[in-house]
């Protein structure tokens, strides 16, 4: 198997917002036109800010819109990024349920330089748990130089990618390191860990961080480290250190947040939180999404947003 020292994956992973420019236009017909590009200067200083603070970074995961992305906008961002930072704190993400149209997309990004990919469980078609290890064993194999971490998330993809099936995924291939977990189920992440003891487990919800570390995860792929990576870590670090109290402390002050973020359709209350905060210039999200729309959650995150501040002066300051 790949040596986990060779790809020196951090423990905390932040699946980095795609920031859009202000594009709603109502029409005289009253239709919605979209004229939004990416925001590079927003997705740049998001970056640095993520890398300031030792993580890790997934571009075009399912929270930078990836379904939305087109092949030239992602070159575009990838051409970016490498003039700016080191590729290797990378992680790309690619999806679909074109197997085909995946290794286009490892194909794009591997022109850059990038070398470790995420691959999404195949969405809509349905594959069966053959077709699923097909699938990601072709792919994986086609690649053998490159690196690959498994996704599987249910309830966005309508397939859970079950743990015999990850084993022969893993067992028949010599590149794939981890898997981000986002079943939700702590049963499923602990018989992953059983199956494949040396394959890196990714836990992929926030708010089953600490449980999931305290049964052997190696550490998180997550959507609130966009706004407070250093917090996130902290507590991976005492998850790491057996310290399961501190973390929880430390965790308690995010859960309100954690809950918010997902109370509408992921990036967009992460985005609000984001513009909210300053570190990205609008909460743009491309159709099929829409904006945040619950003004009372809104005021709830602002009030998050003031306790957290509070909070980190008092503790970590």
């Amino acid at each position: 198997m790949t040596s986990i020292t060779s790809i020196n994956l951090p423990r905390l992973l932040t699946a980095i917002v795609t920031p859009f420019t202000q594009s709603d236009q109502i029409t005289q017909s009253d239709q919605i036109t979209q004229s939004d590009q990416i925001d590079m200067d927003s997705l740049i200083e998001l970056t640095r800010f993520q890398l300031l603070h030792n993580c890790g970074i997934v571009l075009f995961g399912t929270t930078g819109e990836c379904p939305t992305v087109s092949d030239d906008e992602r070159f575009n961002v990838y051409l970016n990024i490498i003039k700016q930072f080191n590729q290797n704190k990378f992680v790309i993400g690619v999806g679909g349920n074109n197997t085909n149209e995946c290794i286009h997309q490892i194909e794009l990004a591997k022109t850059c330089g990038f070398t470790t990919f995420m691959l999404t469980v195949p969405y809509y078609n349905k594959p069966t748990q053959l077709g699923l290890e097909a699938h990601f064993t072709h792919i994986c194999n086609s690649f053998s130089e490159d690196a690959f971490i498994l996704y599987n998330v249910p309830s966005r993809c309508g397939v859970n990618m079950l743990p015999n099936t990850v084993k022969n995924i893993y067992t028949n291939t010599k590149n794939v390191v981890a898997i981000k977990e986002a079943s939700g189920d702590l049963s499923q992440m602990i018989m992953i860990r059983r199956l494949c003891p040396n394959l890196l487990l990714y836990c992929g919800d926030d708010g089953l961080v600490i449980p999931a570390m305290s049964i052997g995860s190696y550490g998180l792929i997550s959507v609130v480290s966009n706004y407070c990576p250093k917090i996130v870590n902290l507590i991976i670090s005492r998850c790491v250190e057996n310290n399961y109290l501190g973390a929880f402390e430390i965790y308690s002050e995010i859960d309100d947040i954690i809950k918010l973020l997902f109370s509408e359709t992921s990036p967009s209350p992460i985005k609000y939180l984001l513009q909210m905060s300053g570190l990205i210039n609008s909460d743009e999200v491309r159709l099929p999404l829409v904006k945040m729309q619950s003004e009372d959650n809104k005021q709830k995150l602002n009030v998050c947003i003031d306790k957290l501040i509070a909070f980190s002066l008092t503790k970590f300051i």
